[in-house]
């Protein structure tokens, strides 16, 4: 054992060098899709509403039915119960593996000028963080340092819902739960390390039910990654495979909430992690480090005392079931609600705050994730005047013209139009044509942009909704 937690301490400072000389553009971990939570999330009927929703919410309960009748008859299996008796002569290295991946995380975020993920850019007031986690790296690798190490962890990941919104910190309450892990496995009494462990799944668990929402709340950022891996639909229709994959995320997350599989689902889930990283590479595996350390503590440890005397209250087969998929419904429920609560209030208050922007202010309003059939587009026909110059005749959708309302409160669909020609801004356009005097020869080329009344541009991620025509004069 002595040698063994060596050997993971001399692993972990070549590695920690090794982290000094990596460039920016490896260490960083990336959303893989250019979506935000500025973008308009679907609302609760909407998601209710949708195609292939409850078909796949049943398929999911029975399949995780399926899974209590098979926890069961697993965990009964010769072969199962002595691969379950060498995992368990071996718990002792679950807490120096998870101190491993967590001083990993911590270095990789502190190399990337980040909190606790790459991902999360450390605020301007808080530049101390960043040697703070440098700091709580080393207090890992020592036993008796290892609880300052994990308190540091959960101190972090509470500043990050002061620093940012609980909405978003949300995603991250593994890393919490990964803190009081640390704190409480480096306690003797074993009681304690039950309830540390117990943290650890039900945090873990949650964490990747939370994040299993986005497919249902912000269906766009998986359809846009889909649409630039399509291998990964497996030429299944994108609006199933998108849903599908949620409620087997939520599914994974749920069965480590309530520890069923045990042991198997720990494997399952890393499975499934890896098979991604074929499609992302090293983003996707730096990405799902600490994951990866909670289910190799999973694998090692196995249910612990709580929920092996949780299954010994219901012992008859049906109970179990029933208590499953109650339980399940339950937690979908409360958890869709939250999430669609929370994404549509920050929505809400982003917009608020947009339509009180004063003019020097004002910028952008970011359409992503509205539904395509409710994003406003222009287009343009120009033909040349029998007169002089040329006529211009845009061509709206799901957008009024509202000269009366210039400078007012936003209101979605409404506004101007403002015009370019070769990047300078000639007019606000307030109708449906409007015509332009061009006499010198050469090429021009007009654009549109669709404004609202508070005269922001229309975007769709940071790309204004716009038409584009070319017009070339002769002598």
């Amino acid at each position: 054992m002595k040698y063994f937690a060596h050997a993971l301490k001399i692993v972990l400072l070549l590695l920690l060098v090794c982290c000094f000389n990596i460039p920016e553009a490896e260490a960083h971990v990336k959303w893989f899709t250019d979506g935000s939570y500025a973008d308009r999330p679907l609302r609760l009927g909407e998601i209710l509403e949708g195609r292939f929703f409850y078909t796949l919410f049943f398929v999911t309960l029975g399949t995780v039915a399926i899974g209590v009748w098979l926890d069961a008859r697993i965990s009964k299996a010769n072969w199962y119960m002595r691969v379950d008796n060498w995992l368990d002569s071996r718990k002792s290295y679950a807490t120096i593996v998870l101190r491993v991946a967590a001083a990993m995380v911590l270095i990789l975020s502190w190399q990337s000028n980040a909190m606790i993920v790459p991902t999360i850019p450390i605020p301007a007031n808080y530049e101390w963080l960043g040697w703070f986690q440098f700091l709580m790296a080393f207090m890992l690798l020592m036993p008796k340092t290892v609880p300052i190490g994990g308190l540091g962890i959960v101190v972090i990941w509470v500043i990050g819902n002061i620093t940012l919104h609980p909405f978003h910190m949300l995603d991250y309450l593994m890393f919490a739960g990964v803190g009081v892990y640390l704190v409480m496995a480096s306690i003797k009494n074993g009681k304690y390390k039950d309830s540390g462990l117990v943290v650890l799944y039900v945090t873990v668990g949650f964490s990747l039910c939370w994040v299993a929402l986005e497919k249902f709340v912000y269906p766009n950022w998986s359809l846009f990654l889909i649409k630039e891996h399509p291998n990964l639909a497996m030429g299944l229709n994108f609006d199933f495979f998108l849903k599908s994959v949620g409620f087997v995320e939520f599914g994974l997350g749920f069965l480590l909430l309530v520890c069923l599989l045990q042991r198997p689902l720990a494997i399952i889930i890393t499975v499934t992690f890896f098979i991604t990283s074929s499609v992302f590479g090293k983003v996707e595996i730096i990405g799902h480090t600490l994951i990866h350390g909670a289910l190799i503590v999973f694998l090692l440890e196995g249910p612990g005392r709580f929920y092996l005397q949780l299954r010994q209250r219901f012992s008859k087969m049906t109970m179990r079931i029933g208590f499953t998929i109650v339980n399940f419904t339950l937690l979908f429920v409360v958890l869709t609600l939250g999430y669609t609560t929370l994404a549509n209030n920050k929505y809400e208050k982003k917009i608020e705050f947009l339509s009180k922007k004063p003019e020097f202010q004002r910028g952008q309003i970011e359409l992503a994730g509205y539904p395509k059939s409710e994003l406003p587009g222009v287009w343009m026909e120009i033909t040349k005047d029998a007169k002089d110059g040329y006529n211009i005749h845009f061509n709206t959708t799901n957008f009024q013209f509202a000269p009366d309302k210039v400078n007012t409160e936003h209101v979605m669909g409404e506004g101007s139009i403002n015009l370019f020609i070769n990047g300078d801004k000639v007019a606000r356009v307030y109708g449906e044509w409007y015509h332009i005097d061009i006499a010198a020869p050469g090429t021009y080329e007009v654009v549109a942009t669709l404004n609202s009344n508070e005269l922001s541009d229309y975007c769709i991620r940071g790309t204004p909704i716009s038409a584009r025509e070319k017009i070339t004069v002769s002598r």
